[in-house]
């Protein structure tokens, strides 16, 4: 293996660990099951690079293999929903786009998220929770850039309603 690459792999794991942790946390929501799914992603990308595979983008790599490791866990266990993992007082603290949650607190912003289909849930928690761009999303889910930018528009819309009906029934 070149040592370069073994010099950008763990640059990569400085910066990406946490992300990968992070979002392996919100789709399973059980903290032990979210490190293993996290240190397999990065162990599976290590031992794929090991064979002489190239790897463009290596972020969006790391997030499209903890992806598929947590649709390969979906496949083996029903898993709670992110209300249960709210309930346990998971919190991260989240503000997604400027205005529509300047009322709620993050706990409250990741309960209005868990509410939305996964597939916009998935694109908002990895564009504004992670910084991940349309491009890189498009990559890790293996759909076009012009999905990715519409699945974030609805989801916003959706939140953005659920947000009105909420503050309507208060």
């Amino acid at each position: 293996m070149d040592r370069d690459f073994e010099k950008q792999f763990l640059e990569v794991y400085k910066q990406n660990a946490d992300a990968i942790f992070r979002y392996c946390l919100m789709r399973v929501s059980e903290r032990e099951l979210a490190k293993d799914i996290a240190q397999d992603t990065f162990t599976k990308v290590w031992q794929y690079a090991g064979k002489g595979e190239k790897i463009t983008n290596l972020r969006a790599f790391l997030f499209t293999t903890a992806r598929n490791l947590i649709i390969d866990q979906y496949r083996k266990k029903k898993v709670s929903s992110l209300d249960s993992l709210m309930e346990e007082g998971f919190d991260v603290g989240v503000e997604i786009e400027q205005g529509l949650f300047d009322k709620i607190d993050g706990a409250r912003a990741m309960a209005f998220i868990g509410s939305i289909p996964d597939k916009y849930r998935d694109a908002i928690y990895m564009q504004y929770v992670e910084g991940l761009s349309v491009k890189e999303i498009a990559e890790i889910t293996g759909e076009s850039e012009n999905n990715i930018s519409v699945r974030i528009h609805r989801g916003l819309q959706k939140l953005r309603s659920i947000l009105r009906e909420q503050e309507n029934h208060e």
